[in-house]
This record gives structure tokens, C-alpha cells and sequence, in this order.
């Protein structure tokens, strides 16, 4: 099943083939006791092409890798970024494709890079290694706790049906895999490994002869730590629950023992949309009874209903529970609207439901595009100095939007989690609102102070495999920075950590007479035009020319031109214009 989520009004669409160059990409190398939250750090770019790299608010970024392939996940994301404390290293994954996706890519696959700590280089420099033979993609990752060996999922198309294939790198971080086939006629497997090194997946079934049925959620493991391994005849984990009727499964596994939760979100079968999980802690031997997930309170007029992006769940050091999910308004038959909310949960807390983040949209001026919010796709992580946690996600700027798609770009948020993931002590963005559109993060964890996190940076914001926009080479990233360098709640309203949009808001008074007063914000240091238009497009009136920092503004102009005279009563437009970013709006004057 397939549907589109949250179009506000109809794209229209430009097509044209983008190649970009990827020779003179470098990948930079840093200790990551390196990084601290000194101004010395924050605000600097990475060694790397910066057309191609994200222009970090704080930390450093690192090219990994690169793909076409821009539409990672359909539902939530899997695990694809993991520090690893057995194997000293960072693992990352992601899904490469050098070639146009709507027209096949064949060379898709699974790609895998590794970060050692104690060299402090990637294993596969700045492109990574493939991780399968054949054309794959769509699976998540996981680490043995025991060994550090990553293991990593994939669906491929084997004698016609889709099956889901995994591979287990034979030394941590060496990219030397041994593969085994898991159950025909299944897709979309993310994985979790448990203590007992047995390897659990959460899988989509596929409408063919071999399950009887599509878009359900089932259950398979492998019988034994040894590999290749067998699998289970895959379970039906979802009754009485209704079905998932779409890929928006996900899975996680304790590293401290044998618990496993596969949970799901229902998708168009009754409104609200409901989510449910099913744990086990016997390493999938048996299972506990389904369990609806009870919805978070309505906070700020949210009627609270689950998104298919919404859950990814952990095990945190002392096993418990902990899940974040992203959190739409439902108004009932007139459908999804902001604002989008950021929630965490975890059963044993009092309450066990608590607010991340709450978004409003400044504009409807652009959609988000396929499957998506205005704030989606969370993941956490924990600390294990500390024990707070980390939650990562993609927020949308409609103020910010790709003109070949009119589709709004997409950020990286972070905060900070203490008291069990009931307070939020630290908040931000961590990329800089640009000209790409930075998608799917996965929080990977921390190591010593510095936090880890994995995206891509789209470089038109769309998916050209839905006809939106054209396909680019786009670089997969590791963002690293100081946990110190987050903004404290309560003090990001200060100027030195406030983040703008930009924005060109309407002259008062309008009608004008005399006088009226034009109010505008910019996200960073721009150089900045904002001029007077007659009806005839005819520039009037100059206001501001220059470097602008960014920041509020407002300037007031008296309804004269640039030699000084009173223009005459009519219709005139004012814009906004920065190096990427154009804003106008009408003002009409009576003398």
C-alpha cells in the first residue's frame, strides 16, 4: 500500500538531468576529544566540497559517502549510525545508488563504512564499501554486543520474490561479509541484535503465494550466534492488533539482554492512527500479549494522532524501555495539519509520556513532500557517562523551499534528555537552513562528549523517484559536536543562540499613508536587498543593501523614492532578496 502524506496543494514539477562532481570530495579526520564546546570549534566548515556538504551550526561534518538514492526510508528509520563500544568505533550505514533511481539504479545496494577511534580514520574513506553482491536496499543495522560485529539487513529480489538477506562482517569494521537468506516473500527488515547474539528482524510480508497476505507485520530470528544461520518460520506478531498496512514497522534489542520489541503504527484503518508493540524478553521464544501504545496528552491544542514515521524504540542501560515518536494534529475528516510534535516515551516514568519539541509552521507556503511532517523521523541514543539521552530529527522550513519543487527543505534538531528522558535540558539545530535539504537522521550515540549523528543532504529536496524534481549525488554525512554545544533551554531565546527563519512579514499600516513599517529575519549572515516595486515591476525605492547578520529586523520607509519624491496612491510590491531566497508581498498607498 501506497499513499501520500501531508500535500497541502498540487507540485508542479521540473525535470532535468544533475551530475555532480564528487572527485574533489575529502573526508576529514578528528579525534573526537577534539571537539568542545568552545566558539573555536562551533561555526567551522569541514575540509570538504562544500557544494556538496551541509554548513554545520556547530560541530564538524565528514563526507562518508554518497548516493542518488535520497528516499532512504518510507516509514521511520532504522538504526543506520551506532557507537560502539565493543569494536571502538562508529558504524554507519546507508543505501547507495551512482545512478538515476526512477530508472532502475542496478547498482543499489547497501553501503558500510566504519570509524575507528583508535586510529581515528574511516576504514573506507570518503565513499564506503558495498555490503551485498547483488542489487539490495531498505534494511537497518545492528552490532553484537558481545563481539562488535556489525550485522546489516537488506530485501532483494531472489527468483522473483522479494527476501530478506543479511550479512555479518566477519571482523568489527573489517567490511568482510558472510551472508545468510532469511524467509521468501518478505521486505523492509530492520534488525536488532540481542545478548545471546541472536539476530531478530521485523519484516513486511508480500502479497505472493508464499504469505497469503501483504502489509502485515511478522517476526523472524536466527536460530544461532554461528553463521550463515537458519531463520524461524517467520510470526505473525500483529492480532488482534489491526494490520500495519504499510512499511512503518521497526524493531529494537537489549545489548544488556534478551528483549526484543517489534512495534508498529496502523495506517488508514480508523482515525486517530494508533500505534502497538509486542516485547518479548526471552529473545523471541515467546511473546508478550499485543499492547496498544497509549496516546501522549494533547499539548497545545494537538488532537494527537501516530504518523507512519513515528517510532523507534531503545533499550537504555539498565533495560528499560524507551520510545520516541513523532506526533501529528488529526482533525478529523479535513486530515492532517501542524502543528508536529516530538514526544518520548518510557513506561517507567510518572508520567511515562513527555514532550520534545512542538513545531509550528511560520507559513503553508511549501508542503513537506512524500510520508512526512513538519518535524519526523526521530531516533535516540544514550550516553553512557552521563546517562541522558539524545534524540535526533528532520524539521521542515516552509520558508525554505527547493524553487525546482516548491517543496520546503529539511534540518537536523537534536536535544537532550535527563532525568530519564523527562526533562529537556538542551535544544537545537545543528545544521544551517541552505540550499539542501538534510533527511533521515540516526542519532548514533556518544563517545566521551561528542555526539554522533548520520544523515544525507539532498541536494534538491524531493524524491526524484516520485517525480519530484531531478536526481543528484548526494553526500551521506556524519555530523560530530560537543553535547555542551547544544542551546540550554530557556536561554536559546537569547540572541547568541536564537535561530531565525527568514522571513518578510507584512508592512503596517497597509493601506499606507504616510509612513509604514516593514519587519523581516534572517536565518544567517546574508547580504541582504529589499526594494520598492511599482506595479510594472520598476525598482522605486531602495531600503536595505548589505551585509545583514542574522537576526531581526524592521526599517521604516516614508513613501518616497530613491531621488526623494512622494510617489503617487496605488499598488506597489516590496521584496525580500538574499544570495538563495526571494520574499515579495503587496502594499498599497493612498495620498
Amino acid at each position: 500500500m501506497k499513499r501520500v502524506l501531508i500535500m497541502l496543494f498540487v507540485v508542479v514539477m521540473a525535470s532535468f538531468a544533475l551530475n555532480r562532481d564528487l572527485a574533489k570530495v575529502q573526508t576529514v579526520f578528528f579525534d573526537e576529544n577534539e571537539i568542545s564546546a568552545n566558539s573555536s570549534i562551533t561555526n567551522q566548515r569541514p575540509s570538504v566540497n562544500t557544494a556538496l556538504s551541509p554548513l554545520p551550526i556547530i560541530g564538524r561534518t565528514e563526507v562518508i559517502g554518497t548516493s542518488t538514492y535520497d528516499w532512504q526510508y518510507n516509514g521511520p528509520v532504522y538504526t543506520h549510525c551506532i557507537v560502539d563500544p565493543v569494536a571502538n568505533g562508529v558504524h554507519c550505514g546507508w543505501m547507495y545508488a551512482n545512478t538515476q533511481p526512477s530508472a532502475g539504479a542496478p547498482e543499489r545496494n547497501q553501503y558500510y563504512n566504519f570509524y575507528d577511534f583508535t586510529t581515528r580514520t574511516w576504514a573506507f574513506g570518503n565513499t564506503g564499501t558495498p555490503v551485498y553482491t547483488a542489487r539490495s536496499g531498505f534494511g537497518g543495522m545492528s552490532a553484537d554486543p558481545v563481539t562488535g560485529n556489525v550485522v546489516i539487513s537488506t530485501h532483494q529480489s531472489i527468483g522473483g520474490v522479494l527476501t530478506p538477506v543479511f550479512a555479518r562482517d566477519q571482523v568489527p569494521g573489517g567490511g568482510l561479509f558472510e551472508y545468510s537468506q532469511g524467509p521468501t516473500g518478505y521486505q523492509w527488515p530492520p534488525i536488532g541484535v540481542t545478548y545471546n547474539q541472536s539476530v531478530h528482524s521485523a519484516v513486511i510480508s508480500v502479497s505472493s503465494a508464499a504469505t497469503g497476505s501483504s502489509d502485515s507485520v511478522y517476526y523472524t530470528r536466527s536460530n544461532t550466534a554461528t553463521w550463515p544461520t537458519t531463520w524461524t518460520t517467520p510470526f505473525y506478531i500483529q492480532p488482534p492488533a489491526p494490520s500495519a498496512g504499510f512499511c512503518n514497522q521497526n524493531i529494537a534489542a537489549s545489548r544488556t539482554s534478551n528483549k526484543v520489541i517489534v512495534l508498529w503504527e496502523q495506517s488508514e484503518d480508523d482515525y486517530p492512527e494508533r500505534a502497538f508493540y509486542r516485547l518479548s524478553t526471552d529473545g523471541g521464544a515467546t511473546w508478550g500479549a499485543t499492547t496498544q501504545l497509549p496516546f501522549p496528552p494533547s499539548v497545545g491544542g494537538v488532537n494527537p494522532s501516530f504518523h507512519i514515521t513515528s517510532l523507534f524504540a531503545m533499550f537504555d542501560a539498565q533495560d528499560n524501555l524507551h520510545i520516541v515518536a513523532s506526533v501529528m494534529h488529526y482533525e478529523g475528516t479535513s486530515g492532517y495539519t501542524i502543528p508536529a510534535q516530538i514526544w518520548h516515551y518510557c513506561p517507567a516514568n510518572t508520567p511515562a509520556w513527555s514532550l520534545i519539541h512542538h513545531y509550528e509552521a511560520d507559513t503553508l507556503n511549501a508542503p513537506v513532500g512524500y510520508n512526512a511532517l513538519f518535524a519526523t523521523r526521530p531516533s535516540i541514543a544514550q550516553d553512557p557517562t552521563t546517562g541522558n539521552f539524545y534524540v535526533a530529527w528532520e524539521q521542515f522550513d516552509s520558508l525554505n523551499y527547493e524553487p525546482i519543487t516548491t517543496l520546503a527543505r529539511a534540518d537536523i534538531y537534536v536535544a537532550e534528555l535527563t532525568n530519564n528522558g523527562q526533562t529537556v535540558t538542551r535544544k537545537g539545530r545543528i545544521t544551517d537552513p541552505n540550499t539542501t535539504s538534510k533527511r533521515f537522521p540516526c542519532v548514533g550515540g556518544v563517545k566521551n562528549d561528542t555526539v554522533f549523528v548520520q544523515y544525507i543532504v539532498d541536494s534538491i529536496a524531493g524524491f526524484e523517484l516520485y517525480t519530484q524534481g531531478t536526481w543528484t549525488h548526494n553526500p551521506i554525512v556524519v555530523h560530530r559536536f560537543h553535547k555542551n554545544s547544544l542551546p540550554l533551554v530557556g536561554i536559546e531565546e537569547n540572541n547568541s543562540n536564537k535561530y531565525y527563519h527568514f522571513t518578510l512579514k507584512p508592512a503596517l499600516p497597509n493601506p499606507m499613508h504616510s509612513q509604514t513599517t516593514i519587519h523581516y529575519s534572517l536565518p544567517t549572515k546574508s547580504n541582504v536587498d529589499l526594494t520598492i516595486y511599482d506595479i510594472l515591476g520598476r525598482p522605486i525605492k531602495t531600503l536595505v543593501s548589505g551585509i545583514k547578520s542574522a537576526g531581526e529586523y524592521s526599517i521604516t520607509w516614508d513613501g518616497t523614492d530613491n531621488a526623494g519624491k512622494k510617489v503617487q496612491s496605488g499598488i506597489y510590491f516590496y521584496t525580500l532578496k538574499t544570495q538563495d531566497k526571494s520574499q515579495t508581498h503587496k502594499l498599497i498607498i493612498t495620498n
